[in-house]
């Protein structure tokens, strides 16, 4: 269960890292891929999988429209971040999961 709640924790702090930052740091994509393993390997729900893989995405989006200089796009992506955000706060975690063998 401690292992549920860190990989839920750390998508978390990858959120809050990104919008404390302003911007995608080293290794936090990859530190979001690795969340998402977790959970996947402890049976997280799947809609849950889905918003984790969905923020990753947008993580790899803001990126890509820094590196173009994209503003307009950038201030698109941090709102679907925060709309994805809400998403994942509200998402319970699960009380119990069964590991993948």
């Amino acid at each position: 269960m401690e292992e549920m709640h860190e990989s839920y924790g750390a998508v978390y702090r990858v959120i809050r890292e990104a919008n404390l930052t302003g911007y995608i740091t080293p290794g936090l994509r990859g530190r979001m891929y690795q969340a998402i393993d977790n959970l996947k390997s402890l049976r997280a729900p799947a809609d849950h999988i889905s918003i984790a893989e969905r923020i990753s995405v947008k993580l790899h989006a803001l990126e890509w429209a820094a590196l173009r200089r994209d503003d307009k796009r950038r201030m698109a992506d941090w709102q679907s971040l925060s709309a994805l955000e809400e998403q994942w706060m509200s998402a319970p975690v699960p009380r119990s999961s069964v590991p993948r063998s």
